[in-house]
């Protein structure tokens, strides 16, 4: 028989002690998910509104450098370093022979796409001719924005352009950009409208029905996918922030996109661009898709032209290739030809572009205009910022 020590005697002598009870590992693990959650969702929060400020501000300061400041309403001008002395609104050819620029190589932009490399292609045959018909070679260059082309007008690294409908008073004002050519079709200068769309089965059947729902614009630079439409709203009554949010889609094609998966709950766009998305293979959007709730009257659409400060012998030629050009078997002709746009012609900025200046200084009195409600989309600016 074995005997027992001490300590186990002095065991079996104390009283007993109730067993520790486990909490339940299940429990534990609820409780430090909620824990996480909570903290995660505080973070969110904080993170989400201060990248919403941070754009609202950026917005803000975007828009501005486009069409001024909201409340102001003083209409655009030229901008002090230009004259206009025959009063067509552009800027002069500098007098000072000194101050003209003879580049031994043009370069050359179509407003900002998505598709860099398309369209370069597309532009390809009229590159080439246009380096034949000015004796020098062309280059085309390519830009990631709207803003990035004008940057490049107003420090003088572009020297003729394809500009996008809405940009074109702050490329004349601000970077002495001479539009003097534009699209057409065969009855003669080809225009678009403004169109406010909706998925097809939608509830929103006039635009006095975006009150408490959401419209998305392109962005500021735009006339179609932005100026155009706050302005024609404010006209109804419609105030953005107030009676509607915004939401940015960067681009007419993710706007039209987005109305055809159903992102999105009504979008600003080009009627020339949608022609164009629905003649694609396979569509971006079909009409069955789609509804228009709202259509402006008729705009022009991009304008080419050159920097003021010119060679005006230089200039001359690049505006007789623009209209000598054959569009026949391009990819110029491929690319426009969904909206039956066949040449180009001459277009005037005092007088072809009065609706778009009276946009641009009508958005400038809009109040509270480029608040951001909610977070823009992510996407390239397209070639249809129009």
């Amino acid at each position: 028989m074995k005997h027992m020590t001490e300590n186990q005697v002095d065991d079996l002598s104390a009283p007993s002690r109730p067993a520790r009870r486990r909490t339940n590992p299940v429990l534990l693990l609820i409780l430090a998910l909620i824990c996480a959650g909570i903290v995660y969702g505080v973070l969110r929060y904080f993170q989400v509104e201060r990248l919403k400020r941070e754009n609202a501000q950026l917005n803000n300061q975007l828009v501005y450098n486009l069409v001024g400041r909201p409340g102001e309403s003083i209409a655009l001008k030229l901008a002090d370093r230009f004259t206009d002395a025959d009063g067509d609104l552009v800027a002069d050819a500098p007098k000072d022979p000194g101050a003209l620029v003879d580049p031994p190589t043009i370069n050359f932009s179509y407003v900002a796409t998505n598709e860099p490399e398309l369209i370069r292609e597309r532009f390809k045959e009229f590159v080439a001719y246009l380096s034949k018909e000015v004796g020098r070679p062309v280059e085309y260059v390519v830009f990631n924005s709207p803003e990035e082309e004008l940057r490049a007008l107003f420090e003088g690294k572009l020297h003729v352009a394809g500009v996008n409908t809405g940009n074109i008073p702050a490329a004349v004002n601000q970077c002495g950009f001479v539009p003097f050519c534009g699209l057409a079709t065969d009855q003669g200068a080809a225009s678009y409208q403004m169109q406010i769309i909706v998925p097809a089965d939608s509830p929103i059947q006039k635009i006095e029905d975006l009150k408490r729902r959401e419209l998305t614009l392109t962005e500021p630079g735009s006339n179609s996918g932005f100026k155009a439409p706050l302005v024609l709203l404010s006209k109804s009554g419609l105030q953005p922030g107030r009676d509607f949010a915004l939401r940015y889609s960067n681009g007419h094609r993710q706007s039209i996109e987005g109305i055809a998966n159903k992102t999105f709950q009504a979008a600003a766009i080009a009627s020339d661009v949608m022609k164009r998305a629905m003649a694609e293979d396979p569509p971006l959007i079909t009409k069955e898709q789609y509804r228009v709730i709202y259509e402006s009257q008729n705009f022009p659409t991009a304008g080419f032209g050159y920097v003021w400060n010119l060679n005006p012998e230089l200039s001359e030629k690049v505006k007789k290739a623009f209209f000598s050009f054959q569009w026949k078997g391009t990819g110029v002709e491929k690319e426009f030809s969904a909206s039956a746009q066949s040449k180009f012609v001459p277009v005037s900025f005092k007088n072809d572009f009065s609706l778009v200046r009276a946009i641009d200084d009508a958005i400038r009195s809009i109040q509270g205009a480029t608040e951001a409600t909610t977070e823009p989309t992510t996407g390239a600016a397209t070639q249809a910022s129009r």
